[in-house]
């Protein structure tokens, strides 16, 4: 008939300790394993960054072309090998005397050995007007002289097309990446 007050209360008291109880389950933060996880993200970013500050990768470009020749020198220190590459500009620009280069023969049954020497000089060669028409003024043709190791046969290659291999240093990645979005 009548509410029994005490008994109210001691309902209450329970409802209000069975909260306590799942709230207490609901504000546990992490366990060890997730805190494990946590410390190996922090690390992970705190690695990535100084990589990107510090760190150094090794650039190269990689071009199609094709032997031309190739001149012994008469000292029997070095040869040179002639090689027309077809360069977009922007990489063109990037491509200097001195930086060391490798080629490779695009067909796998003849010379299967890479050559591997320095440009010694770059010549830009002139395109015909049908060139600069047909739409394909972005890329520029260059001849490089390249100087290479004169025990090395590279008849093989005179005449056929190659990958040339343009080693262009070493940069960091912040410089990189500043190159790229700016």
């Amino acid at each position: 008939m009548f509410n029994n007050p005490l008994d109210s209360f001691h309902n209450t008291v329970a409802e209000a300790k069975a909260e306590r109880e799942q709230l207490d389950r609901l504000l546990t933060i992490s366990t060890p394993r997730e805190h494990l996880l946590l410390g190996l993200v922090v690390l992970l970013l705190v690695a990535l960054t100084c990589w990107l500050v510090f760190g150094t990768f090794e650039r190269s470009v990689a071009v199609s072309g094709t032997v031309i020749e190739y001149v012994p020198n008469p000292d029997l220190e070095h040869q040179i090998v002639r090689v027309d590459v077809w360069l977009d500009r922007s990489i063109g620009a990037m491509v200097k005397a001195g930086l060391p280069i490798a080629i490779r023969h695009t067909k796998s049954q003849v010379g299967k050995e890479v050559i591997t020497g320095a440009i010694s000089s770059i010549q830009t060669l002139t395109l015909s007007e049908e060139f600069i028409i047909a739409g394909q003024a972005p890329l520029t043709a260059q001849r490089f002289e390249i100087v290479v190791n004169p025990e090395v046969d590279v008849s093989p290659y005179v005449g056929n097309e190659c990958s040339v291999i343009v080693k262009l240093g070493k940069q960091s990645p912040f410089a990189f990446l500043g190159e790229k979005l700016l």
